[in-house]
């Protein structure tokens, strides 16, 4: 089955094209690297599939069960905020779920509250914050209180990634 189908991307920024007529799939399992120069678009064909940007010609498919995430090259984060909090203020729908339960039992709205609570138990977000701390640790940070600002570069990719 092919969770990606591109089909004929063209993008050009004014009279300069990016790239034309790229066409591909990906499948489940598949592993897959984007190796050109620079500023061929490499990273405009990533914004592309991740839905950030539009194809000036083509059309691209993405199964409904993938979720394309794009991980930025320069992360963005509150640099005042603890790793923690810049994890758990993300765009990520565990958070967002979570977010919905919060502001449905801040308005005492039951039927809310349930349907966040189904929302949440099929996202996982039980177990989200324990998730969270392990892949952390897998990718080598430790101190989690530690401030944004006071991260290496390496260090804000790993926490970007996770």
């Amino acid at each position: 089955m092919h969770y990606v189908t591109a089909e004929l991307l063209t993008k050009s920024f004014g009279i300069h094209p990016l790239f034309s007529n790229l066409s591909f799939h990906i499948n489940e399992g598949d592993k897959i690297a984007i190796i050109a120069r620079n500023g061929v678009g490499k990273s405009t064909l990533l914004r592309i599939l991740a839905g950030k940007d539009t194809p000036d010609e083509g059309k691209l498919w993405i199964h409904k069960d993938v979720t394309v995430a794009l991980f930025e090259q320069d992360p963005h984060f509150n640099e005042s905020g603890s790793v923690l909090e810049n994890i758990f203020h993300s765009t990520h729908p565990v958070m967002q779920a979570i977010s919905a339960y919060e502001a449905a039992t801040d308005a005492n709205d039951a039927d809310a509250i349930g349907k966040a609570l189904i929302r949440m138990d099929e996202l996982g977000a039980w177990e989200f914050e324990a998730k969270v701390k392990q892949i952390l640790g897998k990718l080598n940070i430790h101190h989690l209180q530690q401030p944004a600002h006071a991260l290496s570069g390496g260090q804000r990719k790993r926490v970007a990634l996770a």
